[in-house]
C-alpha cells in the first residue's frame, strides 16, 4: 500500500496520480496532528485507523482541481 504521513502537496498530487480511481482519502489523527493518506481504491478510512491505532480522526477525500 501506498501511504504516506503529512505528504507535500506534490506528494498529495502523486498519491491522486498512483490511484485507479484517481483520488486519495485521507485521515487526521486528532490526538498527533498527522495526516495519513492513501489511494482511495486500497483501505476504507475505518480500516487505515485500525492499522495505525487511531481512535479519533477526521476524514475525507482529495481529488485532482484544475490549476
Amino acid at each position: 500500500m501506498l501511504l504516506s504521513r503529512n505528504p507535500p502537496i506534490e506528494g498529495i498530487r502523486n498519491i491522486i496520480a498512483a490511484s485507479k480511481q484517481k483520488a486519495a482519502k485521507w485521515i487526521k489523527d486528532n490526538k498527533t496532528g498527522d495526516v495519513w493518506y492513501w489511494p482511495a481504491e486500497e483501505a476504507t478510512h475505518h480500516d487505515l485507523a485500525v492499522t495505525m491505532g487511531i481512535e479519533d480522526y477526521d476524514k475525507g477525500i482529495s481529488i485532482p482541481t484544475e490549476q
